[in-house]
């Protein structure tokens, strides 16, 4: 308790009347008398303030045990002496440094221990030897390296001759190889577990392939859903061909070799160029043999064939493998209510044939819609399939299903594969009857009534646009997948309003209805919104893998960027440097497709002639980067499809007082002719010999499909 100031006073007096008492000799006051009580003061008293104790002195001051003031950052002793003036961390904080530097040499122990075990995993005599010199140093003592040394030497867990080292382990001895401390944990197992690749191919191990086809039914497969998983894993495993066969296995194992990489280095692809050049052999071998099956599987490899020719910047080969799978699908009954493939030999007790047949059917159509709106092709399905999900079967069938970014484990969120498929059906119709809407012109003149029926299109878009539910929002879920099927919704409106855009000189470049539907208005908000979904991915998801159909929306992101740069909107820098960096990531895995779009984005960027601060440093670095390679050839170009359209493309030269006529559309064989005449190198080689990329149509005999 505090004592009271007066209290000190009282005791003085009480002193000084004793003294006074015993200097006159007088005995104390008799034992009858009372005692006088003497009042406390009532006066305020001064007090005197303590000085403040400091609660740490600075080093020197500590030693000399003199008092510190303990001012930062120099105490008043220090400033006197003119010494310089250093304050000590608290014990605890010592002890945290301490123990901080004890966990980092543990860190370093580590991962030498695991670099040593991953270089010793291809010699089984010395990784047993460094198993049990590990194992009897750490008994009774768990570790850091119990799951590496539980997975074993890869020649022990592998039935095949593979070392390609392209597996989860991999990515986990990678991973751990470094201190990472603010970074996303990766999962323990692949999604998918495969235990009998033997059956199917010798070049991947179960390990290589469960981790290739976990990447590829992430990051690819949910975009389309062209593959059936639990029936493709399913016959994977026991060896049966109805919803599996080798060559469909090997092109899974190619998408998967194209969305893997190194931990370590992403531009490290080694490991997957090695792998992906065997595997892209065998697919032409299995080709030959299985090209002539009318089988699901092979409908499914010749529509992937196609999409990896067009990634080799072989269009005209990849379209016509695409309308062949899909012929195959209709000669296999797809388009109809109860195919015999899928419900002839037994029962669909729970109703898993039926999910196969909504979901595969769809994607077909969808991926021929594609081929048919971005490169002008007759489709083979005239009609959209008969069967598809309702909204309230897709929602139970999407209960419980978790997603996450293979091979990281966070974020896991919920979604809705199903649900999104069930609506997308409905945009895929739109888009077929704008491709065959398009494909009309420019070969007949445009009147008024394809102006209401662009209108009608574009009302039926919005409408889509507005009945999509919660779930299948972006504020709600930004799953890869749900990004890819906003950005196709755009991308349809850009195709829709670029056929008018591009005919305007029919109608002397004069709007019928503008304020009904105005192709220019809509066409820029559109791709404006296209470039805001970039970002959004890449703040997402990052370019850890990406859907091959990515490669089209960075395409056509980074064309529109290029016209949009100015000092007062940042945004389309960050647009054009996330597109251009996007497609320099793909084109690690994907091939010369992606080069062929950075040429693109590059020569338009010469032609507008931007402010050079505008353009962002890793852009001009990539640019730099891919002007040391080869120079474009002949060939180069001509294996490009020609009508290819770029949207959107800026022409300052053609500029008038009509906006509609500063923009063009322009296939992308023509603008790089047009564009990059210079850099064009023509090869005096016949034209037997330009050919550099084989594909299986190139050994095909008098039987094959005339495609």
């Amino acid at each position: 308790m505090l004592s009271d100031p007066t209290d000190g006073v009282v005791s003085r007096l009480g002193a000084s009347s004793r003294e006074s008492s015993s200097d006159t000799g007088q005995t104390s006051i008799s034992a009858g008398t009372p005692k006088i009580r003497i009042p406390r003061l009532r006066t305020a008293a001064p007090v005197i303030a303590h000085r403040q104790r400091t609660s740490r002195a600075c080093a020197p001051c500590h030693q000399r045990k003199t008092k510190c003031d303990g001012q930062k950052p120099q105490c008043k002793q220090c400033r006197q002496l003119a010494i310089p003036c250093i304050y000590m961390g608290s014990k605890r904080e010592q002890q945290k440094w301490a123990l901080e530097s004890v966990q980092a040499k543990v860190q370093s122990y580590e991962s030498l221990l695991e670099r040593i075990i991953t270089a010793s995993s291809e010699d089984p005599s010395k990784f047993k030897l460094i198993e049990e010199l590990i194992t009897k140093h750490f008994e009774g003592t768990p570790t850091i390296l119990a799951p590496l040394l539980a997975l074993g030497s890869p020649t022990d867990r592998s039935p095949s001759p593979s070392k390609s080292g392209l597996s989860l382990y991999r990515m986990l001895a990678a991973w751990t190889s470094h201190a990472r401390s603010e970074t996303q944990p990766l999962v323990q197992k692949p999604i998918i577990q495969i235990t009998g690749i033997h059956h199917w191919t010798l070049l991947a191990n179960s390990d290589t392939a469960s981790h290739l086809l976990s990447l590829y039914f992430t990051w690819e497969n949910p975009t389309w859903q062209l593959i059936d998983k639990d029936l493709f894993v399913r016959d994977l495993e026991r060896g049966h061909g109805k919803f599996c066969s080798a060559l469909l296995v090997t092109v899974l194992l190619f998408f998967g070799c194209s969305l893997s990489y190194n931990l370590d280095k992403i531009t490290d692809r080694r490991e997957e160029k090695r792998l992906t050049k065997d595997l892209y052999a065998e697919i032409q071998r299995l080709w030959e043999i299985e090209k002539h099956l009318e089988s699901l599987p092979t409908a499914q490899s010749s529509i992937l064939i196609g999409l990896l020719c067009c990634t080799f910047g072989l269009d005209r080969f990849g379209t016509q493998y695409i309308m062949h799978g899909a012929q195959l699908c209709l000669n296999l009954g797809l388009q109809d209510e109860s195919p015999p493939y899928f419900y002839g030999e037994s029962p669909d007790e729970d109703g898993q044939l039926a999910r196969c047949h909504k979901l595969v059917s769809w994607a077909v159509y969808d991926v021929q819609g594609l081929a048919s709106q971005v490169y002008r092709k007759v489709p083979a399905w005239k009609e959209p399939p008969p069967v598809k999900f309702s909204p309230i079967e897709a929602a139970g069938l999407d209960a419980g299903i978790e997603w996450c970014p293979y091979p990281f484990m966070t974020p896991i969120s919920q979604p809705f594969f199903v649900t999104a498929a069930c609506f997308r059906s409905d945009l895929v119709t739109i888009v077929h009857q704008i491709a065959r809407f398009a494909l009309r012109f420019p070969d007949e003149v445009m009147n008024n009534d394809d102006w209401n029926y662009g209108y009608q299109l574009h009302q039926k878009l919005l409408q889509w646009k507005a009945t999509l539910p919660p779930v299948l929002l972006l504020e709600h879920n930004t799953t890869p997948h749900v990004i890819c099927l906003h950005e196709y919704y755009y991308a349809t409106i850009a195709s829709l309003c670029q056929v008018f855009c591009a005919n305007l000189s029919t109608t002397n470049n004069q709007i019928p209805n503008p304020n009904e539907f105005d192709p220019y208005t809509i066409v820029s908000q559109a791709l404006d919104d296209m470039g805001s979904l970039i970002l959004l991915f890449k703040r997402c998801h990052g370019w850890k893998s990406l859907p091959v159909v990515m490669l089209h929306y960075f395409c056509v992101a980074g064309v529109h960027s290029v016209s949009k740069l100015n000092t007062h909107e940042p945004k389309w820098s960050y647009v054009l440097e996330d597109c251009v960096v996007g497609l320099w990531h793909m084109s690690l895995g994907w091939g010369r497709l992606c080069t062929a779009f950075l040429r693109t984005i590059e020569l338009v960027l010469k032609q507008s002639n931007p402010d050079q601060s505008l353009v962002p440093f890793r852009v001009v670095e990539i640019f730099r980067k891919l002007n040391e390679g080869a120079l474009w050839t002949v060939t180069d170009i001509s294996s490009l499809a020609a009508d290819y359209v770029v949207h959107h493309v800026t022409s300052q030269l053609d500029s008038s007082s009509s906006p509609l006529s500063a923009y063009r559309s322009q296939g992308l064989q023509n603008l790089i002719h047009d564009m990059d005449n210079l850099s064009i190198h023509l090869s005096s080689e016949s034209p037997e010999s330009l050919s550099s990329v084989k594909t299986p149509y190139d050994s095909r005999s008098s039987e094959d499909p005339d495609i």
